[in-house]
């Protein structure tokens, strides 16, 4: 149903889609994607309760800055996902933000849930921070927020908006996933990588 433009962006959100699945970071039904449109003021995002598995192009739909499905897709069944409001926020945020992704890796799940007292994880002397936006040398610290998990979105909101700024590129929902960003699909997947990446050699490193 999308053309032009809109056709190009899905491809290449399918494309960051289905790897992150063969990652393991997409369980069951779970984790949302989207991506600002041809039209700025509108969002091309994964609907609720599909099997990222098995995710097609029919499975994108496109919302409005308030979350609701704009035509041909609002039809009988067709929902957005429950953390529609998470994205729109996000975008009215940062507005050179014009990809936003949500993962639920093992580690992302467990260490938010471990760390949620902490308020945040740490990273410091990572040759892969230079895969944030921005950074030029893994001579840095990187902080990523965690915030508690809640059914309401807003509460979510409330709780991390305070603490992202224009160098943020993303946060953690305890026991629950990553969210991360970027100026467009490629960068936000990176971040996606990097904080996995980044993620891994903390657990390893809290073992030794």
């Amino acid at each position: 149903m999308f053309t032009g433009l809109n056709q190009k962006l899905t491809e290449e959100l399918l494309e960051a889609i289905r790897f992150f699945n063969l990652k393991g970071w997409s369980p069951a039904t779970s984790t949302n994607y989207s991506v600002r449109s041809e039209n700025k003021s509108e969002y091309i995002i994964s609907r609720s309760g599909v099997d990222k598995s098995k995710f097609c192009g029919s499975d994108l739909i496109l919302i409005n800055q308030k979350g609701e499905i704009l035509p041909p897709f609002n039809k009988p069944g067709i929902k957005s996902s429950a953390e529609t409001e998470i994205h729109t926020a996000v975008y009215e945020m940062f507005p050179e933000v014009n990809c936003v992704l949500h993962t639920h890796s093992v580690l992302g799940t467990v260490l938010s849930h471990s760390l949620v007292q902490e308020k945040q994880i740490r990273f410091e002397g990572f040759e892969i921070l230079k895969g944030i936006e921005g950074n030029k040398t893994h001579d840095l610290v990187e902080t990523l927020p965690i915030v508690p998990n809640s059914q309401v979105m807003s509460e979510i909101l409330n709780n991390v908006k305070g603490r992202l700024d224009k160098n943020s590129h993303g946060f953690l929902i305890a026991g629950h996933g990553l969210y991360s960003w970027g100026k467009d699909i490629a960068t936000a997947k990176r971040h996606i990588e990097t904080y996995e990446f980044l993620f891994e050699c903390y657990h390893m490193m809290r073992r030794f």
